[in-house]
């Protein structure tokens, strides 16, 4: 298999989602970007002093695939991350090298779908759904996004109109560690997941798609495969740390 091209980005423009992610606006410059939603690039960055081989970071792509060569990634701020630390300080205008897209974690069309994630690991849940979204999906489709605080809710006012306007797509969001005035659901995931999965298999034979830190992707994993026996062809999943 030959190795993914690498090739400029410019940063067209950036924006907070959230007091520690900054959402980044790229522009492939030599052509459009091809990719299948759920898919990654991984960026090189000039950081001082320079490293004696280039410091790379792979994020999801958090948009979807629209044909030009633009792609949306959303970053989280690492305290002392010299990766991070660029990047949220990037000025519109500068141009970074790309290499990508990458991975397996794509999905197939038609199931009726359980989209699992915590903090930024919903970006390349966010490119499925609107993918399918956009193409006229009709099986049921449900987002459970957990978080620490209420304002750490990742493209909130976005999953809220897209509730509103696909009756297939529901939006969940759990916090570990609410306010007393918060409403929703309370805890981990992995909590809210059985009943979630219930109510898809009255549909069908759902397909289960988690992305997040390595532990939390691991526990959700083991409860659909173990506890619920859900065969390993219908789970599917993204860890970073």
């Amino acid at each position: 298999m030959p190795l993914p091209p690498t090739f400029p980005v410019r940063l067209l423009a950036a924006r907070a989602l959230t007091p520690s992610v900054r959402e980044l606006l790229f522009e492939r410059e030599d052509g459009p970007l091809s990719f299948d939603a759920g898919q990654w690039v991984s960026l090189a960055l000039p950081v001082e002093p320079a490293p004696a081989a280039p410091l790379r970071r792979s994020y999801s792509i958090a948009s979807a695939p629209d044909g030009s060569g633009r792609f949306e990634l959303a970053v989280t701020r690492v305290e002392g991350g010299p990766g991070s630390t660029l990047l949220h300080g990037l000025e519109p205008g500068a141009v970074l090298q790309a290499t990508g897209p990458q991975g397996f974690f794509t999905r197939e069309p038609g199931q009726p779908s359980l989209f699992v994630g915590t903090g930024t690991g919903v970006t390349p849940l966010r490119s499925m759904i609107v993918q399918a979204l956009r193409a006229g999906a009709q099986e049921p489709m449900t987002l459970l996004l957990g978080v620490r605080h209420e304002e750490d809710l990742l493209y909130r006012e976005e999953w809220e109109e897209l509730q509103r306007k696909h009756p297939n797509f529901s939006f969940h969001a759990t916090l570990s560690r609410g306010a007393p005035s918060w409403a929703g659901l309370r805890g981990y995931v992995q909590e809210h997941v059985p009943l979630l999965w219930s109510a898809l298999a009255s549909a069908g034979e759902p397909h289960l798609y988690v992305c997040g830190l390595d532990r939390m992707v691991k526990v959700v994993r083991d409860l659909l495969r173990k506890q619920l026996d859900v065969p390993r062809g219908r789970v599917h999943s993204e860890r970073f740390d």
